[in-house]
């Protein structure tokens, strides 16, 4: 993928073109601090960097949801309601559990302890997400959670390009589910649901559902089945 990314920068760089790379490549030649490694680097990363986390997003909602009936009747009954809904399960699930190891700079005293220049630490977005002097009683899903002080995005200068795309496809996503399905079920006891062991992301293994027929749509299949 790399050397694809870098063959097609050099033709884009011959012939020109149009759309974002060709905008970078015009930056690059117009004399923009911009290097070609970290013109790959930053075409992966407008590649990649939300195609699997919010999927993990959407598919942990919507555990979240077939295990507690209640919210997600609450959601469907209202919903304009989704935006307060999907920053909650930003910050409930956190796809993305920490970020990329950083190197202390310089001697400096965090949180009551020391740390030394040159020291790498992580920032623990999930840990973050659940302190309670953030947010009240931050081990209860709470859908109408509001204000949510919750980085599952980051902050700073690292904070997600992609915030609001990854939030538009939560909540469409949500909407479009349940609104075509709205007895939707799991198809196992939750309990048999699995995490993937992969540090850093947060993601379910498989998330087998069922469409949830009611106990009469059930008798009307069945004896459909029964005459043909």
């Amino acid at each position: 993928m790399k050397r694809y990314i870098e063959r097609h920068l050099e033709t884009v760089r011959r012939q020109g073109g149009e759309g974002l790379i060709a905008e970078i490549v015009r930056v690059e030649k117009e004399g923009g601090q911009i290097s070609r490694d970290e013109i790959v680097a930053m075409v992966f990363l407008l590649l990649f960097a939300g195609h699997e986390t919010t999927t993990h997003l959407i598919s942990g909602s919507v555990f979240e949801l077939l295990k507690n009936p209640g919210l997600r009747d609450w959601l469907e009954q209202d919903w304009s309601r989704a935006d307060l809904a999907v920053e909650e399960f930003l910050r409930f699930i956190t796809p993305v559990q920490f970020t990329k190891p950083r190197y202390v700079r310089r001697d400096i005293e965090l949180g009551g302890v020391r740390l030394r220049k040159g020291d790498k630490i992580m920032v623990m977005l999930a840990a973050a997400n659940m302190d309670p002097q953030a947010n009240p009683h931050p081990e209860r899903l709470d859908l109408q959670r509001k204000p949510n002080r919750h980085i599952a995005f980051g902050t700073g200068i690292h904070f997600c390009l992609g915030h609001q795309l990854a939030r538009i496809e939560g909540r469409c996503a949500l909407k479009s589910l349940f609104k075509r399905w709205p007895k939707l079920t799991l198809a196992v006891d939750e309990s048999e649901i699995g995490w993937r062991k992969r540090p850093g992301i947060k993601a379910i293994d498989h998330l087998p559902v069922t469409i949830g027929r009611t106990n009469h749509e059930w008798r009307v299949v069945e004896e459909s089945r029964s005459r043909y």
